[in-house]
Parts: C-alpha cells; sequence; structure tokens
C-alpha cells in the first residue's frame, strides 16, 4: 500500500511538472520564437518551432552558427521555401 502511494505522488509530481522552453528571436521580424528546452539543433534536421501565438512550424535547419552570446539558427520552411535566421541567447 505504501509503495501504491508514492507511485501515485511520484507520478502526480512528474505529470505537473512544466514544461520548459527555449526563446529565440527571428532576426528578419523580430517576432518572439519557441523550442522546446533541450532541443539540438543540427544541420538537416526538422525541428519543431512556435511563433508567440502558439502556431506550430516544422522547419529545416540549413545552419546554426554558435558565437559566446548568442547561436544563430538559419531555418528553412521545407513546404514554402521561405528562409529566416532565429537568435537564441546563450
Amino acid at each position: 500500500m505504501r509503495f501504491a502511494l508514492f507511485a501515485i505522488g511520484l507520478a502526480a509530481l512528474f505529470f505537473a511538472s512544466p514544461a520548459f522552453a527555449m526563446d529565440g528571436t527571428n532576426i528578419d521580424t523580430g517576432d518572439t520564437v519557441t523550442v522546446d528546452d533541450g532541443t539540438t539543433f543540427d544541420v538537416g534536421d526538422v525541428v519543431t518551432f512556435y511563433d508567440a501565438d502558439g502556431n506550430e512550424m516544422d522547419l529545416e535547419v540549413t545552419a546554426v552558427n554558435k558565437a559566446d552570446s548568442a547561436t544563430d539558427v538559419d531555418v528553412v520552411d521545407p513546404d514554402s521555401g521561405d528562409t529566416a535566421t532565429i537568435e537564441f541567447t546563450n
């Protein structure tokens, strides 16, 4: 019985934890863009981005430029061909 209560409490804690995200800025438009925390950016990967309204965008990473203070991620929308550069502060 104690194990069952512990398991239920642990599950409640796990599912109640908040989702974390990384915020970036579209350099071209100034709009805020968000990705899930822990997202890695590798050339050729398709990554899910969210705009300020929560709309989901699956964009392909075409380049990653890391500097001391920021990481710039160049992306392309595979459907429309639109490109953008997203800056994430380090």
